[in-house]
């Protein structure tokens, strides 16, 4: 890799004392006295060392007797064991985890931020609470104490964590509403286990990849598994807003998934196309301040597309310091790399710039490693990228904000679209396939095809996010208990609104922010940004932020001819230096793809001489998985080279660098 360098930030910012926890949390329980729960708890805590290297600790409930326990004391039978890993961003000294309240009968492990926490201390102090300590993690345990479950709808924040409440004999489990911070849990021999990655389950010996047939359908609809499937028929990803409530006697069965309401809600209330893009703005900026809480330097990753330069600008606003800005693209796109667009980008905020500019041969040495290291198969071709621009950013930073979650929630992307202009389609099908096949190429306009011939609103979203068609994928998993479509429309129905609300658009995007986001995009970034030991901050998932986007009408999203974010551009451009606006905000934008971290896929699996192009050369972990047909596996890949494929194989590659990293586990399950 090869950088551009700028100035340093300032180094007795560097030696300041931070303030905020992030971390990795694992445990278990069992049923009855466990003589490995121990150990196994603490191979899994060190599996995770990397999301916290600045200190460990460990909880354990033998028979009546419970408290913190140093690592060397581990050894013999338990019920409850849990694990902490840390990473010091708040109160050095006395944040240490897992952490107890006065008389030792409620503990917690948490993973995240809560960024209203001050204010929920001043509600919990005037109740009659005493706080030890200036961390947010007190401010779960009090809250706990004085509400309960209703605790989990009163957080602004990103989290994930387990509570022990010794009153009542229960272990809970809870991931924030839209799934920043992920939560695995799984069962195994009369026990329940949870970790903040699935790899670290592995380790401890929780999971022997047994793999689910479902979840491989899953995997090549959506190029992800939905929650709560994970590849490992007995273990799951807690869904964004869930709690898991955990008894000894549960120990072993399969969890229950009980949805919490979010309470969070923004302030204001616009009326009016005005109004709705300055309330965008103002919210933003809150956000953006809010999630700046950090006595370290803070920084950004730089794309030069709309949502990270404004996220940039804001805050240089809010810092006594210009923040560093961190980019990241391939040397092999020229010109057109976001690496000079960041540049320009950084240029024109007057913050300082590193950029890394990554080879095509170099990227796809590279690529298999993450996707081998992200606990199961997910086809995120810019994951790399990721995690090399979060290397570099943790060579100086604990603490970087990214635009991530821009585009679900205000309908950034082509496939919104498809829902707005869904009638038009209906009424001239061959003028719509022909504009898609055009301008994104005979893939889309394949599924556009399927959308097109859907009848029912479920299904039209299950088109819109696939990869590949439902019949094909039945030809190729075998041995599953249902069909694609069924367990397809099941992962969409969680998180559709069984009542139309009038509005197919926000519906869509409702659907996309808990399913694609969280169960792709955020796994990615939380994986790549914690290998590094950086803790990632999005400032456009604050829930503040998410309340008021959901709120607004769709028509100020997707206009009817399709533009994408049409509104909130147009209000960005007020808020950006003028010659930055005047490249990131023209009304032809809001129809071009979006800029991110991309990468050439079609040159790699599309050519004849592309990197990736012989498919018999990395495909065939995929012919040793008696849950697939190695002569469809064949049929989907298409001749080597040929055009058209490029998703799709992404897709089987994911995959077959998985299963190559995981092999030997795969094939000692089976």
């Amino acid at each position: 890799m090869h950088h551009a360098q700028s100035r340093a930030v300032p180094l007795e910012l560097l030696r300041r004392e931070e303030s905020r926890l992030m971390c990795g949390i694992a445990g278990i329980i069992s049923r009855s006295a466990d003589p490995t729960a121990g150990t196994s708890v603490r191979a899994a805590t060190a599996a995770l060392e990397h999301r916290g290297p600045d200190g460990v600790g460990f909880w354990r409930l033998a028979g009546s007797e419970s408290g913190l326990c140093p690592a060397a004391s581990l050894d013999g039978p338990a019920d409850v064991v849990i694990g902490h890993r840390r990473l010091s961003i708040v109160d050095i000294d006395g944040g240490g985890q897992p952490m107890g309240n006065e008389d030792g009968t409620v503990w917690i492990a948490f993973n995240g931020e809560i960024y209203n926490h001050a204010q929920l201390r001043q509600e919990l102090e005037a109740l009659g609470h005493s706080y030890r300590t200036r961390c947010d993690t007190e401010t779960l345990i009090h809250g706990w104490e004085e509400w309960q479950e209703d605790l989990f709808g009163r957080l602004n924040g990103i989290f994930a964590f387990a509570i022990i409440d010794l009153r009542r004999r229960e272990l809970l489990l809870v991931r924030d509403p839209i799934g920043v911070k992920p939560l695995y849990v799984g069962v195994s021999a009369g026990r329940t286990w949870f970790a903040s990655e699935l790899a670290a389950a592995a380790e401890a010996e929780w999971v022997t990849w047994d793999i689910s047939p479902e979840a491989l359908k899953l995997f090549f609809t959506f190029r992800f598994i939905p929650s709560p499937y994970t590849i490992d028929r007995r273990a799951w990803k807690l869904p964004p807003g869930h709690f898991v409530r955990l008894r000894n006697a549960d120990a072993g069965r399969e969890p229950q998934f009980i949805p919490f309401e979010c309470r969070i809600r923004s302030s204001a209330e616009p009326r009016g196309r005005r109004e709705w893009g300055e309330a965008l703005i103002a919210e933003l900026g809150q956000a953006v301040k809010r999630q700046l809480m950090a006595d370290v330097p803070v920084a950004s990753l730089l794309s030069g597309g709309v949502d990270s330069s404004l996220l940039t600008g804001m805050m240089a606003d809010h810092l006594p310091y210009a923040p560093r800005s961190y980019s990241i693209g391939m040397r092999s796109e020229g010109d057109a790399s976001e690496v000079f667009a960041a540049g320009r980008a950084a240029t024109a905020l007057k913050v300082p710039h590193d950029a890394t500019f990554v080879e095509d041969k170099e990227y796809v040495e590279g690529w298999p490693s993450v996707l081998g290291q992200l606990g199961e198969p997910i086809a995120n071709a810019s994951a790399l990228l990721v995690r090399r621009v979060c290397e570099e950013a943790g060579r100086l930073h604990k603490v970087v904000l990214c635009g991530q979650g821009a585009d679900e929630p205000l309908g950034g992307y082509p496939r919104h679209m498809s829902e707005r202009l869904y009638r038009i389609g209906r009424f001239w099908p061959s003028l719509s396939r022909t504009v898609t096949r055009r301008t994104f190429g005979s893939e889309s306009a394949g599924r556009l095809d399927r959308i097109l011939s859907t009848r029912d609103r479920t299904q039209r979203y299950v088109e819109i996010f696939s990869v590949l068609p439902g019949a094909e994928i039945d030809q190729l998993v075998r041995g599953a208990s249902a069909t694609t479509s069924e367990l397809a429309r099941a992962a969409i129905e969680r998180w559709v609104d069984l009542a139309e609300t009038g509005d197919a658009v926000n519906d869509l995007l409702r659907v996309d922010a808990r399913l694609s986001l969280a169960d792709d995009l955020l796994i990615v970034g939380d994986h790549c940004a914690m290998r590094s030991s950086v803790e990632l901050r999005v400032p456009f998932l604050d829930l503040a932020m998410l309340e008021l986007v959901e709120r607004m009408p769709s028509i100020y999203k997707v206009s009817p001819l399709g533009e994408r974010k049409w509104l909130y551009r147009e209000a960005a451009a007020r808020h950006l230096p003028p010659e930055l606006a005047r490249e990131l905000c023209p009304p032809t934008k809001r129809f071009q793809r979006k800029r991110g971290f991309s990468q050439p896929l079609t040159d790699w699996f599309d050519t004849e001489h592309g990197l990736l192009a012989r498919h018999d050369q990395w495909a065939h972990p995929l012919f040793g998985l008696s849950e697939l047909s190695a002569e469809r596996v064949e049929a989907a890949l298409g001749e080597a080279g040929a055009p058209g494929f490029a998703r799709r194989r992404s897709v089987f590659y994911a995959l077959a660098q998985w299963v190559a990293t995981n092999g030997a586990l795969t094939q000692a399950a089976a």
